[in-house]
Formats: C-alpha cells, structure tokens, sequence
C-alpha cells in the first residue's frame, strides 16, 4: 500500500522530534518540577507583598501580567543552567523562522480567535462565562506592563517550557506525538485553572494545540512564540483598549 501524505509527515515529525529530544531521555523529573515552578513562584511573590503590606491587598492585573512573566523568566534561566548543551539545543530550539513558518503562525492566531468563539459558546452551554479583563490602558505604565509580561516573557517563556520542555520529555520517552501533545496542552491548560476559570481553561486546552503543531511542523519554537505573541497582543491589548472585554 502506498504511503499516505499524512504518514509521510508523521514520519517526518517522529524522524526530526527525535534527534532533538534524545538528549532529554534522562532528564523526565524536570517535567513537572520546573514547567509548573512559576505558578508557585508567582503566589510566593503576592503572598510577601500582602505580608509587607501588613493585610492581604488586591493587585491589578497588569502587576499580575509582569510578576508571572517575570517568575517564568528566572525558571527559565534556572532551566538554562541546569541543562547540558545538548539539552539546551533540544529544549531552546530557536532559528529564524522562514516566511511559511510566520504564515503558518498568523493562520494559527487567526484558527485561535475561532477557537475562542466555539469554547466561549462551549462554555456557556455548560454554565461556565469567560472572565473579562478588569484593567484600563489609559496609563503608560499599565501598557508596559501588560507588553513586557504578558505579550513578551509570557509568549516566549511558555513556549520553551512546554513546547520545549515538557513536549520534548514527553517525546524522548517514548510517548507518542498525539499523546505527548494532549498530555503537554493539559498541564499547559491546568496552570491557567486559578486565573482563567474553567471556561478559560477549555479554551486555553484547545488553543494549545496550535502552537504545538507550529512547533512540530517546523522543528522550530520561533513560529509558535510568534503565534503566542500574536494572541497575547490582540487579547490584552486590542480587546482591553477597544472596550471589548
């Protein structure tokens, strides 16, 4: 039987995913204990400024955007040096995208604003209503906050985290690409439970899926973090500044 295009790029995927997860065989325990440190992390730091404060005190979300951007970047940096160079190249794998890279990843952001729609109405069905976005752009410190956590740290750190890490685990182990993509996106999906709901969460648990095929398509974690970033923009930034959310 002639080998179907859908065989041809699983077996393309497999072939290149496993010369670059190979190194990370050994390293399974970094799963869970660094991709999930900077929700921990990020409570440390809210419970010390209450504890400063002398009473627990309500932060804005744009504080919150840049206390888990930064919590990501020091796990990130904690990841980086404690991984071998061999580990650093599977787990950082950045290049320059090509042209069909970025096209793939503004078609995925583009796919995600539909996703969005169909999980919100998903959503409701079940009784479960998105969380709006409680904060005003009107000042300039509020914007450079929300850009550097949530449209810079947050895409670029997540993505090395679990499209890197905790995929290229999953797949040095012996988990099938299907399987290691589902079990990486619910993890990705759960950390997002406390400040999402559970609406956001069933949004967040399909979106995930896009960058992870932008990733697996092309070997490559530029593509995804631009998908990533793309959506961050248009969600904390556009809709918050048109009165949309």
């Amino acid at each position: 039987m002639a080998t179907t295009d859908t065989q041809l790029t699983e077996t393309l995927v497999d072939d290149r995913m496993q010369a670059t997860v190979t190194p990370l065989a050994d390293r399974s325990w970094l799963v869970l204990a660094i991709a999930v440190l900077p929700v921990p992390l990020t409570s440390a730091v809210f419970i010390g400024l209450a504890a400063v404060g002398g009473q627990q005190e309500a932060y804005g979300l744009p504080i919150a955007y840049l206390v888990y951007g930064a919590a990501n970047l020091v796990t990130v940096g904690t990841l980086y040096a404690l991984l071998s160079t061999d580990e650093r190249s599977a787990v950082f794998r950045f290049g320059v995208p090509s042209v069909r890279e970025v096209g793939w990843a503004v078609v995925a952001f583009v796919v995600g604003l539909g996703v969005f729609q169909v999980t919100s109405l998903a959503s409701a069905a079940l009784g479960y209503e998105l969380q709006g976005l409680s904060y005003s752009l009107g000042s300039p410190t509020t914007v450079a906050m929300v850009v550097v956590g949530a449209v810079v740290l947050a895409p670029l750190t997540e993505e090395i985290l679990y499209r890197g890490l905790v995929l290229g685990v999953l797949l040095s182990r012996g988990v099938g690409v299907v399987a290691a993509v589902a079990l990486m996106t619910g993890l990705f999906a759960i950390i997002h439970l406390p400040n999402f709901g559970v609406a956001g969460t069933l949004f967040i648990s399909v979106w995930g899926l896009l960058p992870a095929l932008v990733r697996l398509r092309f070997d490559n974690l530029s593509g995804a973090v631009l998908m990533h970033a793309l959506n961050n923009t248009f969600a904390y930034l556009v809709v918050v500044g048109m009165g949309w959310a």
